[in-house]
């Protein structure tokens, strides 16, 4: 293994090892990028040149958003020698539309064997899922068909309709709040009937089914595994999923446009699928919960059809003390955790940025709440919904009140309030934490590592 270290790994006192080629890897990608790739035309006058040292180079790019990714098509991101409308005409691709708000959403090419082999990949970093996962094995996802499987408007799609191969979709209602007591019943039932070895699962959606089980006392099959994905998952959501099936759960973090990023270890800490991606954390200045707090900004390799270059995934992350993790692993950058997305971020009435996670994990630490929303309405006011399956009282009231000052500050307006009906945002996730007035979260990176700004985008380059 050679040893690269990346300037904020230094900061924080970690020392990642990286594969031999992971060097050469890095200046490849970045090199066909900007010298081959159409959208990154625009980008050459900020590279500092092959003599540069690689981290210096990545670090002196702008960040990759979907607003230049929508402007640009997917076209102008194949690399040389790639036809956009041939790979589709031979089924190699597929074009496809990311969920999330129309400000999110992104034409993306679709490369199958990429995807497979990044998630190939991931499976090493964690022993359970290295166990497990054969590329052959059987796999129930309960997720939203928003997300990903058959869609029904009544539930009512069969199993061998819900079945793909080695892939059964055990759901096919777009809302959770629909599920009858009999939807959820063929769901169990046809999970012991399939007998997968993994099941993979929106958190928020698995704590629902979980919910119904601990109040049913119905036994259920457990798999070898769980994978969590799709959303960022709550302690509250892992609690009643542990409850449950007792079984080892496993949080994958990926994009549609980047495949497999991190995966969490056997001892809870996510560490990088190196052979699929490089992975830069801008910090937050040290005032706004920095260095060891930052924007995740991804490069992948190896994908032909889609050359991404320090792509804003649009998450904050936080990185773990400087103690090795237990598992043994020092390949890439290890995080203790995800911390939500910069649109999920919230401030305290002093301007400070709180992320979704912490947030969740103050909520979290109260055992009689089994769902929450929470909602900043203004620079001071913060309201929370709270669903409670052994009754809403005032002393869980009191009690997340409490809470949420220690973390907004004795300024802070908190009111809470029981929530009867928590729904999911049109993309069929869950939002948990939102701020309802702008927040330029731009302002907490740290200026010293705050990627340069694009030039306005020009039609012409797509012509080109």
């Amino acid at each position: 293994m050679a040893t690269l270290v990346p300037p904020l790994s230094r900061t924080a006192s970690l020392s990642p090892t990286f594969p031999a080629d992971f060097p050469a890897r890095c200046a490849a990608a970045i090199d066909e990028a900007l010298g081959q790739v159409r959208a990154y035309r625009a980008w050459r006058r900020f590279d500092l040149g092959s003599a540069a040292p690689i981290d210096e180079r990545y670090a002196g790019l702008p960040a990759l958003g979907k607003r230049w990714m929508n402007a640009h098509g997917p076209a102008a991101f194949v690399t040389p020698g790639h036809s956009l409308e041939a790979g589709v005409l031979r089924g190699e691709i597929e074009l496809v539309k990311t969920s999330g708000t129309t400000d999110e959403q992104v034409s993306n090419v679709w490369f199958q064997p990429w995807w497979d082999a990044s998630e190939r990949a991931s499976w090493t970093l964690n022993a359970h899922a290295a166990a497990v996962a054969t590329g052959q094995h059987r796999e129930a996802i309960l997720s939203s068909p928003l997300c990903v499987g058959p869609r029904s408007e009544r539930g009512d799609l069969t199993f061998e309709q819900r079945r793909t191969g080695r892939f059964l979709f055990l759901n096919d209602l777009v809302d959770p709040l629909s599920w009858s007591d009999g939807h959820c019943e063929r769901m169990l039932d046809e999970l012991a009937r399939f007998e997968p070895a993994v099941l993979e699962a929106n958190p928020s959606l698995l704590s629902r089914l979980c919910r119904t089980l601990l109040r049913t006392g119905r036994d259920v099959f457990r798999p070898a595994l769980i994978v969590l994905t799709y959303e960022l998952p709550s302690a509250i959501h892992r609690r009643h999923i542990q409850a449950v099936f007792g079984a080892p759960i496993m949080s994958s973090y990926g994009t549609t446009e980047s495949a497999y990023v991190f995966i969490e270890c056997e001892h809870g800490r996510l560490h990088q699928n190196t052979r699929f991606c490089r992975v830069d954390l801008v910090p937050f200045g040290t005032d706004q919960g920095g260095p060891s707090l930052g924007l995740l900004l991804v490069t992948t390799f190896d994908n032909p059809w889609r050359s991404l270059i320090r792509f804003d995934v649009g998450d904050v992350a936080r990185l773990p003390p400087a103690e090795p993790c237990p598992c043994g692993r020092t390949d890439g950058l290890t995080l203790a955790s995800i911390e939500g997305r910069t649109a999920n971020l919230t401030t305290t009435p002093e301007g400070l940025p709180v992320t979704q996670a912490e947030v969740d994990r103050r909520l979290a630490c109260i055992g009689a709440i089994d769902e929450y929303q929470l909602r900043q309405t203004d620079e001071h006011s913060y309201r929370v919904e709270i669903a409670c399956d052994g009754g809403y009282s005032s002393a869980v009231a009191a009690s997340a009140e409490d809470i949420l000052h220690g973390l907004y500050g004795p300024q802070a307006r908190i009111s809470v309030e029981e929530g009867r009906r928590l729904s999911p945002e049109p993309s069929g996730k869950y939002r948990l934490v939102r701020a309802m007035v702008p927040i330029d979260w731009k302002l907490f990176v740290d200026p010293r590592h705050r990627p340069p700004a694009l030039p306005a985008w020009q039609p012409r380059l797509q012509r080109d």
